[in-house]
C-alpha cells in the first residue's frame, strides 16, 4: 500500500483505539451503534471517502476503502461503516440525475447519519434484514428492476443478533419515508450487482481485520495460560492449528485484496473474485476466532473476555449476504453455469466454452490438447498390464523400459529449452503430460526425482555436472535418489549428521539415510551432509550428486504397507571427488531451497 494509505490506516487506527475499546464496543450492544463512533469516522471524512470531490468526498479509491475496512474490523467499529462507504459510491454514481441523491450525499459529507446498502432485491416490497438500517438516515434498495432511495423518516427497530448489528427490515412502498426512483431497467441492476461485489470484498477486508485481531487475543492467551507447568502455547496441538490458521489468514488477505483490485479491472474471471474473497475470508475469520475462544477454554465464553466479541461478529457477518454455501453456488453458477444465472457478460471472450453453453472453458487450449491426445495414445500402448502388474509386485514404481521409451519420445526432457535436447514444451503442456501419465497408472515415480535434480543441478550446478549428468538424466540413461532423511531428521531435515570431511579435493562421507526411494535403481543419489558444527545446524550443510557404484555405498530394501518399496542407504567412508559437489561448501540449505520449488 502507498505511503498515503498507511497514513490513512494509522489515522484510522489511532482514533479507534480510543474510541472503540472492548468497553466501548459492549457499552454499544445491543444495536452496534456508538454515535461518538460515527462522529469521529465522520470527522475523519471516512463516510464519503469514496465519493467524487466535486461531489463532497474525498475522490478515494476502493483500496483506500479497503484500508479503512479493515481498521474498522480490527477494533469491531459500532458504526455501519462498509455500508455507508458502498451506499455512498453508489449514490454518487446516479447523483448527477437525482437531486435527492445528491441531497442525501451532501448530508453525509457535512456529518449526517450513515446510508445504508441492501443487499438483496425487495421481496413483495420489502428489504430483509438492511445491514445498517437500523441507525441510517436512508437506503439504497433494488425493487423489482428499480434502484430506489428511501430516505427514512424515523429509526427503525433491529431484532436481536448474534453479531449485535444494527439490521432492519425496510419497506420500499414508501411506509418508512419518501421513495425516489434513482435509475431503472438493466443499469439500476448492474449497479445495484456492482455495489453488493463492493460490499463483498470491503467486507472481505473487514473480515480479515477481525481475524488478525482475534488470531492476537488467541496467541497472547495461549502464551499467558499455563497448564501442567507450561504455557499451553507450547503444546503442539495448540501450535499446529495457530499455524494452519496463519496460512489461511495470509490467503484470505492476498485474496481480499485481490478482489478489490478485481472490481477495477475488466476481466470475467476477475469478476469472481469478491464473491470468492467473501467467503474465504468470512470462513477464515469464523474458523480463527472459534479457535481463539477455545483456547480460551470456558473463559472464552464468559462477556468479560473480550474473544466472545469477535467470535460472535465473524459468525454473524458472513450471514448477512445469507447462507454462506449460497456463496459457493454462485461462484460455481459464474464459473461453470448458464450465463443467465450469472452476473458475468455474455463477451467473455477466449474463455466462453465453444458450444457456448455457459460459464467459461477451463480446458487448457487446442495446442495442448492435441498434446495430451498424442500422450494418452503413447501411454495407452506402452503402460501394459504386465507393466502396473510389475510395479505392484516388485513396489518399484518405476519401469526402466518404459522410461527408454518415453525417453526415445523425448517426453522426459519435453519442458526442457531446444540447447538441453528438449521441446520447449510450455507449462499447461507439461501438466496435461503429467496428468495422463498418473490417469493411466504409468510407474513414473523415478522420473519425477530425476527431473527434480536436473533442474536444480542447472541451477546450482557446475558446468561439469550441466555438461555430464543433465545430459545422462535427460536421455533417460540416469535415474536418481534423495539422500536426505535420516533416523533423526525427518521432517527436521536441517538436523542430518551424515558427515563429509574435506581433504584436499577428496570428501570423506560416512552415515545413514533413510526412505531413499529408488536407490536400487538410480545411477546417482542427491546427497545432504553435515560439513560444520560449529555453526547454525541449516548453515552447516553441502550437497552432493554421487554416483551409486562408489565403493562404502549399500542399502537395505524397505517394504511399506502400500506395497511401494524404499530402501535404507549406507554410506561407510565412500570417497568422493570435489567435482562432485553442488553449491558452495556449507551452501547445502540454499541447494536444497531450489529443489523444493521443483
Amino acid at each position: 500500500i502507498t505511503d498515503e494509505q498507511d497514513a490513512l490506516r494509522d489515522a484510522v487506527t489511532r482514533f479507534l483505539e480510543k474510541a472503540s475499546s472492548a468497553e466501548a464496543v459492549r457499552e454499544a450492544e445491543p444495536l452496534g451503534w456508538d454515535p461518538k463512533v460515527w462522529e469521529g469516522l465522520t470527522g475523519i471524512g471516512v463516510p464519503t471517502l469514496g465519493v467524487p470531490e466535486d461531489q463532497g468526498g474525498s475522490g478515494a479509491s476502493l483500496r483506500d476503502l479497503a484500508v479503512v475496512a479493515e481498521a474498522c474490523g480490527a477494533r469491531l467499529a459500532p458504526a455501519p461503516v462498509v455500508e455507508t462507504m458502498v451506499a455512498a459510491r453508489l449514490l454518487a454514481e446516479v447523483a448527477g440525475s437525482s437531486e435527492r441523491a445528491a441531497a442525501v450525499l451532501n448530508a453525509l459529507a457535512e456529518g449526517g447519519a450513515p446510508v445504508a446498502l441492501a443487499l438483496h432485491p425487495a421481496v413483495n416490497g420489502v428489504c430483509r434484514l438492511v445491514p445498517g438500517a437500523a441507525v441510517s438516515a436512508a437506503v439504497v434498495a433494488l425493487d423489482g428492476d428499480d434502484l430506489v432511495l428511501i430516505e427514512l423518516a424515523d429509526q427503525l427497530t433491529s431484532p436481536t443478533n448474534l453479531g449485535s448489528a444494527p439490521l432492519a427490515d425496510v419497506s420500499l412502498s414508501g411506509d418508512h419515508g419518501s421513495r425516489t426512483v434513482l435509475a431503472s431497467g438493466a443499469e439500476a441492476t448492474a449497479a445495484h450487482a456492482r455495489a453488493v461485489d463492493v460490499w463483498r470484498a470491503l467486507t472481505a477486508r473487514w473480515m480479515v481485520g477481525l481475524a488478525r485481531e482475534a488470531q492476537a487475543i488467541g496467541i497472547q492467551y495461549a502464551t499467558d495460560r499455563k497448564q501442567f507447568g507450561a504455557a499451553i502455547g507450547s503444546f503442539q496441538a495448540v501450535q499446529h492449528r495457530f499455524a494452519d490458521l496463519a496460512t489461511d489468514l495470509d490467503g484470505a488477505d492476498l485474496l481480499s485484496n485481490k478482489a478489490v483490485w478485481a472490481l477495477d479491472v475488466a476481466d470475467p474471471v476477475a469478476a469472481t473474485f469478491p464473491t470468492m474473497a467473501f467467503w474465504f475470508a468470512g470462513d477464515t475469520a469464523q474458523r480463527l476466532a472459534s479457535w481463539s475462544l477455545h483456547v480460551h477454554g470456558g473463559y472464552g465464553f464468559m462477556e468479560e473476555y473480550d474473544i466472545q466479541l469477535y467470535f460472535r461478529r465473524a459468525k454473524a457477518a458472513r450471514l448477512v449476504l445469507g447462507d454462506p454455501r449460497r456463496e459457493l453456488q454462485s461462484l460455481a453458477g459464474r464459473l461453470w453455469d448458464d450465463p443467465s444465472t450469472t452476473a458475468i457478460p455474455a463477451t467473455a471472450s477466449s474463455l466462453e466454452s465453444p458450444e457456448d453453453d455457459g460459464g467459461f472453458d477451463f480446458r487448457l487450449g487446442p495446442d495442448v490438447e492435441s498434446f495430451r491426445t498424442e500422450v494418452r495414445a503413447f501411454l495407452a500402448e506402452h503402460v501394459t498390464e504386465e507393466v502396473i502388474e510389475t510395479a505392484y509386485t516388485t513396489g518399484t514404481i518405476h519401469d526402466s523400459g518404459l522410461h527408454q521409451k518415453m525417453a526415445a519420445a523425448g517426453w522426459i526432457s519435453a519442458g526442457w529449452p531446444a540447447e538441453f535436447g528438449g521441446q520447449g514444451r510450455s507449462p499447461l503442456e507439461m501438466n496435461a503430460l503429467t496428468e495422463e501419465m498418473y490417469l493411466s497408472g504409468a510407474p513414473v515415480d523415478g522420473l519425477g526425482v530425476a527431473s527434480l535434480v536436473a533442474h536444480t543441478l542447472l541451477i546450482d550446478g557446475t558446468d561439469w555436472q550441466k555438461r555430464t549428468i543433465i545430459p545422462e538424466i535427460l536421455a533417460g540413461q540416469a535415474m536418481c535418489c534423495l539422500g536426505y532423511s535420516e533416523p533423526d531428521a525427518g521432517s527436521d531435515v536441517a538436523s542430518v549428521v551424515t558427515k563429509a570431511v574435506q581433504d584436499g579435493d577428496e570428501w570423506t562421507i560416512t552415515g545413514q539415510k533413510m526412505f531413499t526411494t529408488m536407490a536400487h535403481e538410480a545411477k546417482y543419489v542427491f546427497l545432504l551432509t553435515r560439513t560444520n558444527t560449529e555453526v547454525a545446524k541449516h548453515k552447516g550443510l553441502t550437497m552432493f550428486v554421487i554416483p551409486m557404484d562408489h565403493a562404502g555405498i549399500s542399502f537395505t530394501p524397505v517394504h511399506t504397507m502400500g506395497g511401494e518399496r524404499t530402501n535404507i542407504t549406507y554410506y561407510d567412508d565412500v570417497k568422493v571427488d570435489d567435482k562432485y559437489r553442488v553449491g558452495e561448501v556449507d551452501g547445502g540449505w540454499k541447494v536444497m531451497m531450489t529443489a523444493l520449488v521443483f
